[in-house]
């Protein structure tokens, strides 16, 4: 009898396995099909894979924003007011990033020396946990990320960081998040700085392309290796993002930036104003390859000007940098239908400034795997 049960039971579950599978394929030969998106993650929601389900709803909502459907899934299955409501539900999203990567001037020195180019190994860990917390929705994330060079030594960098805060619903589908956070980072062989912040992240939804704004204020302390950059940095960063500007699916994104870096020693050299933009377009390409569920590529560009408040002893004038950063990147995601990317990325950093050391460019090319828990 417990035979026949289980037969009886494995059936359906194989055959719904099986239907997932059909309908991913079905997605495989049109990535940007609605329809077929949206059986999917039915599909993959009632076989209990979140995951997969959110994929393809995020898949809808680059080619038809405003599909009613996929906002409902992305805001149950990412911890919407849909989901507030149930006490004691929980989501812990991992990423973990490996990869290498090359660069032809990492010390970024004022010219180009032959025999400068190095390669590293990069890696990263984020965490994001979204709770209930004495009935009040809260929000914690750690990230840390290193680079470990072959014989630029003194340039391996380790990063570790965290931030906690509430979030509140404000309006129609906007949540603000205050949030207090703790960072160090270590440069070659010992600290490079530890830092204290404070800030307020407000994501915004059916708000035209103004998709948020994060306003942050920071005190960094760099200990006995540059006392004089000690002080406390204010930053404003709205971002942007637009969808089907040139083919169905594609995506650009422009987050500005103003910085000010209140540093106090050394006659305030190190103090400065900064403005800039990164921005990046990618647009889908023509169907998945090599067992990728998705494949983007596109442009992208950050540029910047820092305005020093002090001078370089020696010299007439305060500083003043202009930075160019010129690049291209290819995003595969879904790889064999799992929360698997791999990302390939070039850039070639342009620093010009009317100090002449401080001039230098920087050809990088990396490639990370990225897997999703």
């Amino acid at each position: 009898m417990a035979l026949l049960l289980g037969i009886g039971l494995a059936s359906p579950v194989r055959a719904q396995e099986e239907d997932t599978r059909a309908l991913f394929r079905s997605i495989l030969a049109n990535p940007t099909d609605v329809a077929a998106n949206l059986r999917y993650a039915r599909a993959a929601e009632a076989e209990g894979n979140p995951r997969k389900a959110l994929m393809a709803y995020e898949r809808i909502l680059s080619v038809a924003p405003a599909n009613r459907e996929a906002l409902r899934g992305v805001q149950r299955l990412t911890g919407g007011a849909s989901t507030v409501a149930r006490p004691g539900e929980a989501r812990t999203d991992i990423v973990v990033g490996l990869g290498v990567q090359y660069e032809s001037n990492p010390r970024l020195f004022d010219n180009q020396l032959s025999g400068n180019d190095d390669l590293s190994a990069v890696g990263l860990v984020r965490v994001e946990d979204d709770r209930l917390l004495f009935g009040q929705r809260w929000k914690s994330r750690a990230n840390a990320q290193g680079r470990l060079y072959r014989t630029f030594d003194d340039g391996s960098l380790g990063y570790a960081g965290i931030d906690t805060g509430p979030v509140f619903a404000v309006g129609n589908g906007a949540e603000l998040r205050p949030l207090v956070g703790l960072e160090h980072a270590r440069l070659g062989s010992g600290s490079l700085f530890s830092s204290a912040y404070g800030g307020v992240e407000l994501a915004l939804r059916d708000a035209g392309p103004l998709r948020g704004i994060d306003g942050l204020v920071s005190f960094a302390d760099f200990s006995d290796r540059y006392p004089g950059r000690d002080g406390f940095l204010f930053r404003l960063r709205p971002q942007f993002a637009w969808g089907g500007l040139l083919f169905p699916g594609d995506r650009l994104s422009v987050d500005p930036e103003m910085t000010y870096n209140a540093a106090v020693g050394e006659d305030h050299q190190y103090r400065y104003w900064s403005m800039g933009a990164a921005a990046f377009y990618a647009a889908p390409l023509s169907g998945p390859l090599a067992g990728f569920q998705q494949l983007h590529a596109g442009p992208e560009l950050t540029v910047e000007h820092r305005r020093y408040a002090g001078r370089m002893p020696g010299l007439d004038e305060d500083r003043r940098d202009w930075r160019l950063s010129p690049g291209l990147r290819l995003i595969g995601s879904g790889f064999l239908e799992q929360d698997l990317s791999v990302v390939l990325r070039y850039y070639i950093d342009n620093n010009r400034s009317n100090e002449a050391d401080k001039e230098y460019t920087n050809h990088t090319v990396s490639l990370v795997l990225y897997r999703r828990f």
